[in-house]
């Protein structure tokens, strides 16, 4: 009876040992689930995170690409608006020189005209030399300060 005796003794520890063994065993289990559960909801939440931010990646460079679109439309209208601005100012100083010129060789006509040294008939001979669109307009006007 002393085996018994002694089993008796050692049973409750047993019992206790065993119980602790399978608490242990199931705590573990449960936490390996647990942290399966968090690693699942880190990684939706990671996924999330970075599809979002891929999408905000996206909108900013659509919007940077809106914005140089339109600094390109204001530098091309800027640039023809200087364009035009030179062109006329061009035109400008074109027709000044033009008028200048014509004001010179009318006066310096005139001028002979009135003194003599040229008659209607010269200015007649040059005129179809130097043939203009608008000649008889000119020869009206020349006649008319005569």
């Amino acid at each position: 009876m002393n085996i018994w005796n002694t089993l008796k003794e050692i049973a409750p520890y047993a019992v206790s040992i065993i119980a602790s063994i399978i608490t242990y065993i199931q705590a573990k289990k449960k936490l390996t689930q647990e942290l399966e559960i968090v690693k699942t909801n880190n990684k939706h939440e990671i996924d999330k995170l970075v599809k979002q931010h891929n999408i905000n990646i996206e909108n900013l460079k659509e919007k940077h690409k809106l914005e140089m679109e339109l600094k390109e439309k204001e530098y091309q209208h800027e640039k023809e608006m200087l364009e035009l601005k030179s062109k006329a100012s061009i035109d400008e100083k074109n027709q000044e020189v033009m008028n200048k010129a014509l004001s010179g060789v009318f006066g310096g006509v005139f001028n002979d005209l009135i003194s003599g040294k040229i008659t209607p008939e010269q200015i007649n001979d040059l005129s179809k030399k130097f043939p203009n669109k608008n000649k008889q307009n000119d020869w009206e006007q020349i006649k008319s300060f005569i």
